[in-house]
Parts: structure tokens; sequence; C-alpha cells
């Protein structure tokens, strides 16, 4: 990551004197209340709780720090900050090992309408998919011990509150963790959760705010078959110590680094993102900058034509989007060669992973992928969506974005070749009996996913665009994205902005499409 301005800065320096003797004496009142504790478990035959930890954050985080991963023209929208849950992290990761060890500091206020008993979060690794795990070696909520309960095969922390937190109220929970992930485990797991041949991929590693749906918790355990992570915005202040042999490629951009004793120490601020993602590469490098946004394509050196390729598909494709859709807001965006074996590209805020195998192959794959990739940063990262109940918000979305891609750089006729692909495999799926609305969850489709959530998907916005022409559509994309750009976004969204870009009723057309398996007319 690049080096970049920085306001205000947070020192990464050693505490003065005082602290340390506050510090001293925080640590004899924690020995003696566990102490306590444990003579409490012995008289009642409970299980004591894990002594409180000093919170070893100097503040909470400073969301003015965040304009450094924000273009300079999106930074107003860090006018929306309160509306974030925050992250503070600080970590060290053993590539040789795989493992991150730390501890993280969620500000979290209660935006329901009821008073909450409990805190939840997600723990991606462990789920099965990643072959991995992680555990909360202690937890306290506004400085007091509160008890590590995990539920769904440890897929969810639940944290009990000792008091209720009422609505608007806000609460900070600090947990330390260690996870691990897997070994040259690409064919059997997640591969963006990985270390293989050079690369530990991190994907979501670390605790995650539970996303509050409504009038409850969503505690819905993701299947693989789709994305596994619908989250809300929030904003992340990370210090990663990692070896100095090592890069750290994340999301957002890196503020300041030290090094010391073959280790580097450096911090990154994301801007409003929906997860922080974290991989550590020993490649080379190439990169460019589109419209003040810098791209970076991390590859082997056996694979540097592949490297340069996906650097100007990327740009090619950051460039035609800026146009179609409006302005991508942040400054950084990576792109990393991975072993991935079951897919052939994921991604993740402000960093995409492609597989190995597409960067020594036929250049019209890799580029559409890398294309299809990019443009879910707008699609997913920015506009956000429940990636396990509404897939084909996205997925649709990037893969109709594969066809603005190809007008834009290659034309119409290879604009019309993209289409022909998903016209003949959706018209496969609805031939063998196997049509299905959009609007499903990804656990009731059966062998029709991709012809279905990506290939109808793109067709339902082609379609789209035929119907209401193309200066309405231009203008329900750009409405799109500006309206729910940082939010979450539903399928009744799309009807709604459709209509408000057209000034039409659209009912009829969006029930065939989305909510029903009615015959459409393939555009």
């Amino acid at each position: 990551m690049s080096h970049h301005r920085s306001h205000r800065r947070r020192r990464l320096t050693r505490l003065g004197a005082s602290s340390l003797a506050e510090r001293a004496g925080a640590r004899c009142r924690i020995r003696a209340l566990a102490g306590l504790l444990l003579v409490l478990a012995l008289i009642t035959g409970t299980p004591a709780l894990a002594a409180p930890r000093a919170d070893p954050f100097v503040s909470p985080l400073d969301p003015g720090m965040q304009i450094n991963a924000l273009l300079p023209e999106f930074s107003a929208d860090l006018d929306a900050a309160a509306q974030w849950n925050r992250y503070t992290v600080q970590a060290r990761i053993d590539p040789e090992a795989r493992t991150i060890a730390g501890d993280l500091r969620l500000e979290y206020t209660n935006r329901a309408a009821s008073p909450l008993n409990q805190i939840y979060l997600y723990l991606f690794p462990n789920l099965p998919d990643f072959g991995g795990r992680l555990d909360i070696n202690s937890a306290a909520v506004d400085g007091r011990p509160v008890r590590v309960r995990y539920e769904a095969s440890r897929f969810l922390l639940r944290l009990d509150l000792l008091a209720p937190l009422s609505p608007g109220a806000g609460a900070v929970v600090v947990l330390n963790f260690a996870a691990r992930a897997p070994l040259d485990a690409s064919q059997r797991f997640y591969a963006a959760f990985n270390r293989e041949r050079g690369v530990l991929a991190l994907a979501s590693v670390l605790p995650m705010e539970a996303r509050w749906n409504g009038d409850a918790w969503d505690l819905a355990v993701p299947i693989s078959r789709g994305d596994f992570v619908t989250s809300e915005t929030a904003l992340y202040d990370v210090t990663l110590t990692i070896p100095t042999a090592w890069t750290a490629v994340t999301t957002g951009v890196a503020l300041e680094s030290r090094r010391e004793s073959g280790m580097q120490t450096t911090r990154f601020v994301s801007g409003p993102q929906r997860d922080f993602t974290i991989v550590l590469t020993r490649f080379q490098s190439i990169s460019t900058e589109v419209d003040g946004t810098r791209i970076t394509s991390y590859y082997r050196p056996e694979s540097a034509a592949g490297g340069r390729a996906v650097l100007d598909t990327a740009a090619n494709a950051l460039r035609a989007f800026n146009r179609r859709f409006g302005r991508y807001p942040l400054a950084e965006l990576d792109i990393v060669q991975i072993d991935a074996r079951k897919f052939l590209g994921v991604e993740y805020p402000g960093l995409i992973m492609i597989d190995r195998r597409l960067y020594d192959g036929e250049r019209a794959g890799l580029e559409i992928i890398v294309a299809h990739e990019v443009a879910h940063q707008w699609w997913y990262s920015l506009v956000g969506n429940d990636v396990q109940n509404e897939a084909w918000l996205d997925e649709g979305l990037a893969s109709f974005s594969q066809v603005i891609y190809q007008e834009e750089v290659h034309g119409l006729a290879a604009a019309t070749r993209e289409l022909d692909g998903f016209r003949a495999s959706y018209t496969r799926a609805r031939d063998a009996g196997r049509n299905a609305p959009l609007q499903r969850p990804v656990a009731a489709f059966r062998g029709n996913y991709t012809a279905i959530v990506y290939a109808k998907g793109a067709l339902f916005f082609q379609a789209l665009r035929e119907r209401i022409g193309e200066p309405a559509f231009d203008h329900f994309l750009h409405d799109y994205y500006v309206a729910f750009r940082y939010r979450l976004a539903s399928s009744d969204d799309v009807l709604v902005t459709a209509e408000n870009a057209c000034s039409c009723e659209l009912d009829d057309f969006y029930r065939d499409w989305v909510t029903t398996a009615a015959p459409v007319a393939i555009p």
C-alpha cells in the first residue's frame, strides 16, 4: 500500500512515565480481581469470568483520519460517520504459523428501536468452508468483563450485556482474539482464507458485528453457494505488525509505518467499508492511477504479463464504471494473484483476489473476470445487499456490468457477444425446466444458481434498459448508486429507483422477472 497524507495522526510511540504508572496500578487491580473471581468460583462452583484486560487502545477511533482513504471530493461522505460503527484493531501476524492475534475494539451503537440485552458478532473463520479457527480469549463491554459464549458451531459470538443497551446508546466492546488459517487448502476450503504459494489470505478474519435486520438479529449461518458476508458499513483503524519480508495488502490505505528487529508495524484506515480484509504476500507489484484512485496489481514473477494485463483491465474497468455509474470514492484498489481452485475471482472492499491459473491462460477470460470483480466494488462493496437472500442484486448487476465494460472498451459487437453468453446460459436452464425467480435465497437453488443469479440477473438489467430507454436507464444506474452508497439495498429498491428514473410503472415487468418464474422475453 502506498503512503498517504495524514491529518492529526495519532502517534504510535511509547507511553509516557505517568501512563506507565497508571497501567501498573491497573494491572495490580486486575490481579486482585482475578483472585477474587477464582475464590468465588471455588465457593459457588460456577466458572469465573476471565479477568478484564486493560483497554489496549489509547483513544476512540478518530473519524477524521478516515479522510485519507477517500478521494478529496468525497471527504464530505464522512459527515455520515455517526451512522457507522467503528473498529480499532492492533494485531500481529505470523505468516509461517498462519496466525493473527491481537485486540479489537468495537464502538457499537444500538440502532434498533428497542433495548438490546446481547450483542452478537460473526466469526467467519469458524465456518466449515473456511477451514480455520477464530478464538475469543476474553471480552469486555464498557470495561467490564463478560463471558464469551459461542453459538451455531462457533460462527456466532454472543455477549450478554450487564445492563440493557437503550436505543441510540453506545457501548465499547473489547475482544482479545487469535485466528489461524489452513495451509495449502485451496482445493478443500475457501481459498480467500488460506496460506498457499507465497500468499496468506485472511478474508473476513476480524470479528464483525452481526446485522440487526429491522426487528431481530440476522443469525443465519451463510452457505457457500453464494458469498458469505452481508454487513453494514463501518470505519476501521487497523495496526498490523508483520515480518519485513512480507507486504500487507489490505482494505484501505496505509498511514504510517515503522521497522524494528525484522518486523514492520503499519497503520491502515479503511474509509467507509463493509469489511476489512488482509492479504500478506511476497510478490512484486505494479501500479497506475485512474481518476485519482491508485490501482495496484500483485503477482508472481513468472506471471508478469498476466499481472500487467490485470492492471490494464482494472484501469479500463474503473474508468468505464466511473463514467457510467458514478465515481469510485476510494483512494486505492488492490488486486492480488492467489491459488483459488474453487473460484476464479472474489471481491472484498478495496481488494480483489484472482485465481493464479487465469494469469497464464487465455487473456479474454482473465479480462472479463477482473472487470466483473471491479464492478463489485460498486455492487456489493459500496451499494450493499443481502448476499444470501438476494444474491442477484450484486451478482446480476456485476454481470451486466460486463456488458457495460465491453461497450466502453471493445465496442458494441463485443457487448453483444457478452449478452449472447448470458442468453445461452439462461435459455439452457429454462429449457431444462430450471427457471426460477431472481428474488430467491441461495439455499433454494438446485443446479441453476449461476444461470439464474448471474445470467438471468444480467438479462433483467438489459431488459430494463430496453423497456425504459437509454437515458432513463443511465439515470437509474447513477441514482441507484448515489442513493444506496454505503447502505444496503433490496430488490424493491431497484423497482422504486427504476420507476423514479423513467416516471413509469414497472410492477408487471418486475413481477415477471424478479418475484416469479413467469415466461419472459429474453432481450
